[in-house]
């Protein structure tokens, strides 16, 4: 499967809204609280398109001949807000080339990311290290994780 990587824009926001949204069941508690749809409000596409337009967001997206394969975004250049990839294209490299992409591109040597408990192993391989043990907060779940890259 062959992909480019290309900065997203507005135009993508209902495709990476439903890659995000289709994994809420890794991220969320089980049943999700009320206040989980606070959370959940921040990824209709709407929402999306809003961060995709705004300065302090750095969307990427790699994109195959069926559609966006994946998905990452950068806030204030330093925290890894999100990091998808479509169920039928894992194990392809795409994650690692979206992540080495965002991280040249950002001008920091420090990264932290809330990592849902599937994903810490994925982090762990991109060299982020657990800060913390799991945390939950508005229905969310996930480990608290940095990366500093070494010079």
């Amino acid at each position: 499967m062959s992909f480019q990587i290309r900065p997203a824009n507005v135009g993508d926001s209902d495709e990476i809204s439903g890659l995000i949204t289709g994994w809420a069941h890794h991220y969320l508690e089980d049943p999700p609280p009320p206040e989980a749809a606070v959370f959940l409000a921040t990824l209709t596409p709407a929402a999306t398109a809003e961060r995709i337009a705004a300065a302090s967001y750095r969307y990427y997206i790699a994109e195959g001949a069926d559609g966006i394969l994946g998905v990452i975004a950068l806030r204030e250049g330093f925290h890894l807000y999100h990091l998808f990839v479509r169920e039928d294209a894992h194990g392809r490299g795409i994650a690692r080339s979206l992540w080495e992409r965002a991280k040249s591109e950002s001008g920091s040597d420090k990264f932290m990311v809330n990592s849902s408990l599937p994903a810490i192993p994925v982090y762990q391989r991109f060299g982020f290290v657990a800060k913390d043990g799991p945390q939950s907060k508005n229905g969310l779940v996930y480990v608290p994780m940095e990366y500093v890259h070494d010079r």
